[in-house]
């Protein structure tokens, strides 16, 4: 009769043991782990840029943006309730060719640092998803760089604007070519966007960038926007001046756009026969076994009439579940 305490705490040891193996083999906190930004960013072409013009199939590309902005405002919620909140607040169109959403896209992305930051990472980084559901900020793109073009209009002149970072970049020699390879938020003056670090800054002679200070969330003069496909020369790098290093930039005048007229119609039903983002399946047949073991466990020890054990068992069950959803809201919003 002796035996059932020892069976008990036999068994309240077993199941600590099998929490602590699926906790080391399967652990919440690490899985979908995002590497951190390196020490330094490189400045180069930026080849995996996505850097459509839509040069010569702009009213193409226009006839099917909805459609995937009804894909995208499902998919994507931080873009989609981000948009909302700016559709209320931003400026009414002043000029010509200029609709509702360019202002709203405008407002968007210079009010909204966090979905900013977001949107120039998946930018910078995302030629080979472009097109496809993995890349879920077409609508957003397209109505920025359909801006720019916009606001330039029939300009032929260049202008100078300065961008400032917190950011450090790898050496980089005089002549080199680059891109930013997302877009860049720059001001008229040194001074402009002082809170945007002193580490890294550039002086910009832009021929592509536009004048976006009346659709501004920002309240600062002589606001450009800088878009990802122009081609800049560096004719110096200096340091211990008013920045820590400060580059400066010389348009080409000659924009690479590797995906130039990507977006179009042939697209469409390549691009909803795709499966969107989700945790691989791996990764999910790995949580549900977690699951059912943890389930089966907590079954045995209130048959043993172990409590405490149960309550153990339970928090890392829901421990599980709860760091699982929201791993895998974090894999699409940021996708």
């Amino acid at each position: 009769m002796k035996f059932r305490p020892v069976c008990g705490r036999c068994a309240g040891l077993c199941a600590l043991l099998v929490v602590a193996a699926l906790l080391w083999f399967y652990d919440p906190f690490t899985e979908e782990r995002r590497p951190q930004d390196p020490a330094e960013s490189p400045l180069d072409m930026a080849p995996d840029s996505i850097d459509d013009m839509y040069d010569g199939c702009r009213p193409e590309a226009a006839s099917v943006i909805d459609l995937f902005g009804v894909f995208e405002w499902h998919y994507n919620r931080n873009f989609s309730g981000a948009w909302a909140l700016a559709e209320k607040q931003a400026k009414q169109p002043a000029h010509e060719q200029l609709g509702g959403d360019h202002a709203v896209a405008l407002y968007l992305y210079t009010g909204t640092q966090p979905l900013r930051e977001q949107f120039n990472r998946a930018v910078k980084t995302g030629k080979r998803k472009y097109s496809t559901s993995l890349f879920t900020f077409h609508y957003f793109y397209f109505f920025l760089t359909d801006a720019i073009r916009v606001l330039r209009g029939n300009q032929t002149s260049c202008s100078v604007a300065y961008h400032r970072t917190w950011e450090r970049f790898s050496p980089v020699p005089v002549d080199a070519r680059l891109r930013f390879g997302a877009f860049v938020m720059a001001g008229a003056t040194r001074q402009s966007f002082d809170f945007h670090g002193n580490t890294s800054c550039f002086e910009i002679r832009t021929c592509f960038g536009a004048d976006i200070t009346h659709y501004s969330a920002a309240d600062q003069t002589g606001q450009l926007l800088i878009p990802p496909y122009e081609v800049f020369r560096v004719t110096d790098v200096r340091t211990d001046d008013w920045c820590s290093v400060v580059y400066k930039l010389q348009s080409t005048q000659t924009p690479r756009a590797d995906l130039n007229c990507e977006l179009r119609s042939q697209r469409i039903k390549a691009f909803f026969r795709m499966v969107p983002p989700h945790r691989p399946v791996g990764s999910l047949v790995k949580m549900l076994a977690c699951v059912i073991m943890l389930l089966i466990i907590s079954l045995v020890l209130v048959k043993q009439k172990q409590k405490g054990f149960v309550a153990v068992v339970l928090g890392s069950l829901t421990l599980i579940i709860t760091v699982g959803i929201w791993t895998r809201n974090q894999s699409i919003s940021e996708e």
